[in-house]
């Protein structure tokens, strides 16, 4: 109890006192800090301090689950049937050049029984975010937790604005483009998990947070997941070389190494490019239409391929690739697109 009298100036002193005399916060202190920005006591100056001392210090993993479990606790959580178990995929990154190939995978999901729930910030200077392409294809973007979650049981996909669903953790995205610098915030955004369902498909630009990500969730409980090394850190595996990873199940991780399908050629960075939402909204089209199988497509599918791994709905990536290409060829991935839009 007695870390709930200790004050901000304290805790900003603690991880911000230089690079010899700058010191972890342990999981009770880090709780204490985490309380403070959430619920607005901390003033501006505190938490810019505070949030620049973490990032020169560095994060560590019981820093993380503190504020990852803290985020949580002010969670509008999406009130959902307990049968219903969407992956859950953050998309906060944005891109700054690159197509948002989690779009139309996340449709070939939803179109094989597949829920998704995509949560995110469209604010991230330079980049864009897939709010914008969601707009551009009319898939609304605007739900609160209660509508969302009725959007989510009929019809198996939703976007979820993190302003909707967690207006404090909201506010330091915003401050993280104020401040110029990623902080601890950014990365368990990525942790949130707004329906609790414990199944994730998580991007991360950084390669030491793979591991730092992976602990975190197990000690929070998440049965299934898979962290990779994303494209401008989205959830989207490479299409143009290989990718780095970890699965989790359970308390167990291992390594995995996500090479682009076989018998087609590597595409290249220029392959990829989204351009302005409205021209990646057609490019969607195209590819749920069943009209496009370029580059952009294939990316599409081998996303997919491993988000149903990620859920567990196959236990190879080829197996998964061939099921995505079934769900765009049958017609299922354009109907459920439509169904989106009306």
């Amino acid at each position: 109890m007695r870390y709930m009298s200790v004050g901000m100036e304290f805790l900003v002193h603690k991880v911000a006192a230089g690079e010899k005399a700058a010191q972890d916060l342990s999981i009770q202190e880090a709780q204490r800090a985490a309380h403070l920005l959430l619920s607005g006591e901390a003033t501006p100056a505190q938490a810019g301090g505070f949030l620049v001392g973490m990032r020169v210090k560095g994060e560590t993993v019981e820093e993380t689950i503190a504020f990852a479990r803290a985020v949580r606790e002010t969670n509008r959580l999406v009130p959902l049937d307990r049968k219903i178990q969407p992956l859950d995929i953050p998309v906060y990154a944005g891109k700054k050049s690159a197509f948002h190939a989690i779009i139309p995978a996340g449709l070939i999901l939803a179109a094989s029984g597949v829920p998704v729930l995509l949560h995110g910030f469209s604010g991230a200077p330079g980049r864009s975010g897939c709010a914008e392409v969601l707009k551009a294809l009319g898939i609304c973007t605007e739900f609160s937790t209660g509508e969302g979650a009725a959007v989510l049981e009929q019809l198996g996909f939703v976007y979820l604005d993190v302003s909707r669903f967690n207006p404090s953790l909201y506010r330091f995205q915003l401050l993280r483009v104020e401040l110029g610098v990623r902080t601890i915030f950014n990365s368990v955004a990525r942790m949130a998990d707004p329906a609790g369902s414990g199944i994730h498909l998580i991007g991360i630009s950084h390669p030491p947070y793979l591991e730092l990500t992976a602990k975190a969730l197990s000690h929070l409980g998440s049965r299934h997941a898979i962290i990779l090394r994303g494209v401008e850190g989205g959830p989207e595996p490479s299409i143009t070389g290989e990718s780095i990873a970890l699965e989790l199940v359970g308390a167990r991780t291992q390594p995995m190494t996500l090479s682009p399908p076989s018998g087609s050629p590597l595409a290249k960075r220029e392959n990829i490019l989204g351009g302005p939402p409205e021209d990646q909204a057609g490019i969607i089209r195209k590819i749920v239409s069943n009209v496009s199988r370029d580059f952009y497509g294939r990316w599409s599918l081998w996303t997919a391929a491993l988000a149903f791994l990620a859920v567990g709905r196959v236990s190879a990536l080829s197996d998964g690739f061939t099921l995505a290409e079934k769900t765009i060829e049958n017609g299922e991935a354009f109907k459920k697109f439509v169904q989106l839009t009306e």
